[in-house]
């Protein structure tokens, strides 16, 4: 497995951020919230998740189930590609009254970096001929990001989300909280719930993931 989303958070938008950029926010459920001063606002949320690489990967890049635990998320599919290498997703998100829906045309690269068990995807807005404007959504005009999850040796994975995010037009300061600044924790805290949840459903994935990191010689360490 390698390469969905990389290419959007390819360039690592956030690499010219250096780690003491970040201002911590706030934790919740074993969770931490920080924020990236810029136009637009950048922002990361990071914890542990109890489960090992190979499970977790398996929910990450399962696309037709983000829906059940990406916050906001009310529909994605594949356009093009292999979500377990590059592809373009399109995805929509609900958003509360009086705000009018979000979509977004996402162009993700999966990466692994063999020596560090880390797997990253990265990913960015995009635009194809499969998906066009819709009466009822507002295109977002900017969504970059990147999601990572890095083995800890100790049958547990590191987890960072991080985004960043234009909505577009105008929302309430309450509804821009819900979507943008508070989305990451939200998403890490469903996405924890979300492997728990269907640990035992992926069996044969992650059988053949843990196969090809034996071939390559670089299969998370179990200690």
């Amino acid at each position: 497995m390698l390469t969905p989303t990389v290419a959007a958070l390819l360039f690592s938008v956030f690499a010219h951020a250096g780690p003491g950029e970040w201002t911590f926010l706030y934790e919740k459920a074993g969770f931490r919230a920080y924020e990236h001063k810029g136009s637009p606002l950048a922002y990361k949320a990071e914890g542990t998740v109890d489960v090992p690489l190979a499970e977790v990967a398996a929910v990450l890049v399962d696309i037709p189930r983000q829906k059940e635990w990406v916050h906001r998320l009310a529909e994605s599919r594949t356009l093009e590609g292999d979500p377990l290498a590059r592809s373009v997703i399109y995805s929509r998100y609900s958003l509360p009254w009086p705000a009018k829906d979000r979509d977004a045309v996402i162009e993700s690269v999966v990466e692994e970096d063999v020596q560090q068990a880390e797997v990253r995807v990265r990913f960015w807005n995009t635009t194809v001929s499969a998906a066009p404007l819709r009466p009822n959504c507002l295109r977002v005009p900017l969504s970059e990001g990147t999601f990572t999850l890095r083995d800890t040796g100790r049958g547990s994975v590191l987890v960072s989300y991080t985004i960043r995010l234009d909505p577009g037009g105008w929302l309430p300061d309450w509804i821009v909280r819900l979507f943008v600044r508070d989305a990451p924790l939200a998403t890490l805290q469903a996405f924890q719930a979300q492997v728990l949840r269907t640990r035992g459903q992926y069996r044969d994935f992650i059988a053949a993931q843990k196969a090809r990191w034996d071939r390559l010689q670089v299969a998370p360490p179990t200690r």
